[in-house]
């Protein structure tokens, strides 16, 4: 099955596959509707910003550097640090994979913030919402994004990014659906061996 039809248009099906990677599916969606080729946009940038991050980390060894500085024990401000010099670092690394600049530079913080916390962004797709697949590496990692979530970290990060394709006055909610967090987990505590019990939610909304 290629997708399902709403609304008369074409539905692109979730790749279920990325869960069974530790990947977390979070729903990016709009209070007011989003033309789709807009919607399509955003998640083509995204996947390829998310790419051009990956090998940057995989290439670059003073990412490798500022990453190892974080195992530690740094203070707040050394962590400060390591954020600033990451954020320059993937600022030039995105310009020079073709992302346009300001675009590049509303993701730093994004792609900053998650590398310390050890979680990248694999894919993004557009289904019935935007749909970031975000991997992480532990069980402990999905937990931190969990609190990223709850807290509106990742929503007040992801909120400039979406600016940059939508008019400001549209507010957008990030969503997680039980079963696409216990499916995560599960496969997370399967890799490691170890079980940990979570708190057992329907979904999580937080509004921007």
């Amino acid at each position: 099955m290629l997708g399902a039809r709403r609304n008369n248009a074409l539905v692109q099906p979730v790749d279920v596959s990325y869960v069974s990677t530790g990947a977390l599916a979070v729903h990016v969606n709009f209070a007011l509707p989003v033309c789709l080729k807009t919607q399509d946009e955003i998640a083509q940038v995204l996947t390829k910003a998310g790419r051009s991050i990956s090998r940057q980390k995989t290439e670059n060894p003073d990412i490798t550097a500022l990453i190892e500085r974080l195992n530690q024990d740094p203070s707040p401000q050394e962590k400060d640090e390591v954020r600033d010099q990451l954020k320059c670092i993937f600022l030039k690394g995105l310009e020079a994979d073709g992302i346009p600049p300001k675009i590049a530079k509303s993701m730093t913080m994004v792609f900053a913030n998650s590398t310390m916390q050890d979680i990248d962004l694999s894919l993004a797709v557009r289904s019935e919402s935007i749909i970031l697949y975000l991997k992480c590496q532990s069980v402990e990692t999905l937990l931190r994004l969990k609190e990223m979530v709850l807290s509106g970290l990742l929503l007040w990060l992801l909120n400039d990014v979406i600016k940059q394709f939508i008019d400001s006055q549209h507010r957008i909610h990030l969503v997680i659906k039980a079963e696409d967090y216990n499916a995560t987990l599960f496969c997370l505590n399967s890799v490691t061996g170890k079980f940990v019990i979570s708190s057992v939610f329907r979904y999580i909304v937080i509004n921007g």
